[in-house]
């Protein structure tokens, strides 16, 4: 990580001092300071378009190399941003039809079809996501099949996926 006292992006000096507890903040002045946060971090994320679309490919390979070396800092924040990326996932309400892992799949997977050219199409694309503590989700799916509650859609493809039951009691189960 660079250090917190570099020039602006997204963040101020100040935001990312209060960020890491180096900085006190009255109740009102910590709401504003989170609200500025959310709101540029928003109008960033928006600005990625114009990026993706407009900035030179010149422009984005002096970002990548710097002085004639790759400027692994610029990669070790890209990764930074995907962690960012997932989380924003991890905070969206599961639906039936999408799990946090589809929607992460997805957006890694439309980004990459944005970037492509118009004569370029993503031929394959297959990213198989594994996280969590499986001791916890399947004690989880265990409780809520003992007491006879369904599954949600990613649960049961995680049970399945994992073994944490066996598909001959689910088919059993459902029949």
């Amino acid at each position: 990580m660079l250090s917190p006292d570099r020039d602006r992006g997204i963040l101020t000096t100040d935001d990312r001092d209060y960020l890491m507890g180096r900085k006190d903040l009255t109740e009102d002045s910590e709401r504003n300071t989170r609200l500025r946060i959310r709101t540029r971090t928003r109008d960033s994320l928006y600005d990625f378009d114009y990026l993706n679309k407009h900035l030179a490919n010149k422009d984005i390979t002096q970002l990548a190399i710097d002085d004639g070396e790759i400027d692994e800092n610029v990669f070790s924040a890209a990764a930074d941003a995907i962690a960012f990326m997932f989380q924003l996932c991890q905070q969206a309400p599961e639906t039936e039809t999408t799990s946090t892992t589809d929607r992460f799949r997805n957006l890694l997977k439309t980004g990459l079809e944005r970037a492509l050219d118009d004569d370029q199409e993503l031929l394959d694309f297959n990213l198989d996501l594994e996280y969590g503590n499986p001791r916890y989700a399947s004690s989880r799916i265990q409780r809520k099949l003992s007491h006879g509650e369904s599954l949600t859609l990613p649960e049961l493809r995680e049970a399945i996926n994992n073994d944490y039951l066996d598909k001959d009691s689910v088919l059993h189960k459902a029949g």
